[in-house]
């Protein structure tokens, strides 16, 4: 009798630590829910790190890892979390666009040159060229970027892409891409002591986004420069 009544107060408390146990993970799952409406991310990290530690099978949670830890700059966590997900879809783009803002962060210029390359080979996308040519103009290869701004003014003419342009280290603008190539010239008109190409450029940029911040005030600086 007293052996029975031990087995039913065992099965009764395993009972209960199994509720327990499912009751934790919905919690978690109702805090990630609830912080990621709120938009609260680094709580919503935390939630999906303890979902995955009591169910690694949790994909989705895995997932959405990379972009959680990228909006609270995070960036060594945010690849880490890139790579595990590219190991396993290896051309989605949006985890590729991931990997190359770590490189960007890390300050990792020639593979993230490689990387862009690579990625408008495959893609054939003129957005990742212009990227290519910005780093290009940054890293004072001239040819380089020369030959990449022909070809993006030779594939320019129907598009309707953005680009995101970097107004400093956390403000950025998005750009239509052919005033932001325009822009580029324009920078490259100028750094050649070619003042007259750097204004028509700069005056192209802004026709095609009258509210391009970068461009007007680099067209102001010049004009003012001219006047003294």
């Amino acid at each position: 009798m007293i052996q029975k009544l031990f087995v039913g107060l065992a099965i009764t408390l395993l009972f209960a630590c199994n509720n327990s146990n499912n009751t934790s993970a919905v919690d978690y799952e109702k805090l990630y829910l609830h912080s990621m409406e709120v938009k609260d991310y680094q709580t919503a990290i935390v939630a999906a790190q303890a979902i995955l530690q009591a169910d690694s099978t949790k994909q989705p949670y895995l997932d959405t890892l990379p972009e959680l830890y990228a909006s609270v700059r995070n960036y060594a966590a945010t690849e880490l979390y890139t790579d595990k997900v590219l190991s396993r879809r290896p051309n989605e783009e949006k985890f590729l666009q991931l990997k190359a803002l770590c490189l960007q962060e890390a300050g990792k210029g020639m593979e993230l040159l490689d990387f862009y390359n690579k990625l408008y080979a495959s893609t054939g996308k003129i957005t990742y060229l212009y990227q290519v040519a910005t780093i290009q103009v940054a890293a004072g290869d001239n040819k380089g970027a020369a030959a990449s701004v022909k070809t993006l003014e030779e594939n320019m003419l129907n598009s309707k892409d953005s680009v995101d342009f970097m107004l400093s280290e956390t403000e950025k603008q998005m750009v239509p891409l052919r005033a932001a190539v325009y822009n580029v010239k324009a920078y490259m008109s100028a750094q050649n002591k070619d003042l007259m190409g750097a204004k028509k450029n700069f005056e192209l940029a802004l026709k095609e986004f009258p509210d391009f911040i970068a461009a007007q005030q680099n067209y102001m600086r010049l004009i003012q420069g001219g006047r003294q």
